[in-house]
């Protein structure tokens, strides 16, 4: 089980909105195994899911990135990114977001996660303006959620030493940062069945795009 709070730091951070919060990271370099075909070309009523929260991040944030393992597949949007060390699974994508990311936190959000709750996002912003964390996440039974969460620039070092060490689990780097997790029962009062942090892994899946 890992979850708890990191010690609150009064310091706060007194930056512009996009040097601070502007950017957003859509992951895009998973295999797609499970699915059966890329998840980036899920469509949800003849549009692209992935445009889809694309355009809702746009409301959030001043930048929205793509962080893929082949860039090729995404000839019509900007600001793509390859990952700067592959098959490293989600870490890495991290990883090279935070890179190319113009703002000191970065959000972080898979291609197959279609629920984009500007309110939460807008309440873990608050967090990150009144305290200083290396990352926010939330908390989900025994779990914490790594995506759907907010990454410092601070992290950077952490995520390179680790990854060269190939040691690539999400939670292990988290523990050693500064870290901050949100309990379920406020993620709850945004988002009531937890559903923003369901993610597309089996042609079943696609069931939940009727309430997108």
């Amino acid at each position: 089980m890992f979850f708890g709070a990191a010690k609150l730091n009064s310091d706060l951070l007194k930056e512009d909105p996009m040097k601070l919060l502007g950017t957003a990271a859509i992951l895009c370099g998973g295999k797609s195994t499970r699915m059966g075909f890329d998840k980036c070309s899920i469509k949800v009523k003849d549009r692209l899911l992935l445009d889809i929260i694309i355009e809702k991040l746009s409301q959030a944030f001043e930048e929205v990135i793509l962080v893929t393992n082949d860039k090729s597949r995404f000839p019509n949007y900007k600001n793509v990114y390859v990952d700067e060390y592959k098959d490293c699974g989600p870490a890495g994508g991290i990883y090279t977001a935070l890179l190319y990311s113009k703002s000191k936190y970065l959000f972080v959000i898979g291609c197959d996660m279609p629920f984009v709750n500007l309110e939460y996002i807008s309440y873990m912003k608050g967090l990150i303006k009144e305290n200083k964390y290396d990352c926010i996440l939330t908390q989900k039974g025994n779990w914490v959620e790594p995506l759907y969460a907010f990454y410092s620039d601070d992290m950077i070092p952490l995520f390179k030493r680790s990854l060269e060490e190939g040691r690539y689990k999400l939670i292990d780097i988290i523990s050693k940062s500064n870290y901050f997790i949100v309990e379920e029962k406020i993620a709850r009062s945004f988002s009531k069945y937890l559903e923003i942090f369901s993610n597309l892994n089996f042609i079943s899946d696609l069931e939940i795009l009727k309430k997108v």
